[in-house]
């Protein structure tokens, strides 16, 4: 499975501190390897939400502050991360 990030994503990684950065990567790592290797999305252990309304199709991986926005694309084998941002300010 591939991991794709779009360019606001990028963007707010490469301005956050080392240590959530690799906090974020770990977490997406687990997330891969959990999809791959077992064919299922752990939602409670890393706490992830299905989101809805005008962001229904997505999920949310919570990392202390800051929210990961992303989508599954089985068609293409992808996990696309669209969004990066602190708790407030991701769902504008």
């Amino acid at each position: 499975m591939k991991l794709k990030f779009s360019k606001s994503a990028i963007k707010f990684l490469e301005k956050l501190d080392a240590k959530n950065a690799n906090k974020i990567r770990e977490r997406l790592a687990t997330l891969l390897h959990s999809i791959e290797e077992n064919g299922i999305i752990p939602f409670t252990e890393l706490d992830l939400k299905k989101l809805k309304g005008d962001w229904d199709g997505f999920f949310r991986l919570r990392i202390g502050k800051i929210r990961v926005i992303f989508a599954l694309d089985a068609n293409e084998n992808e996990l696309l991360v669209y969004e990066i941002d602190f708790r407030g300010d991701v769902y504008k």
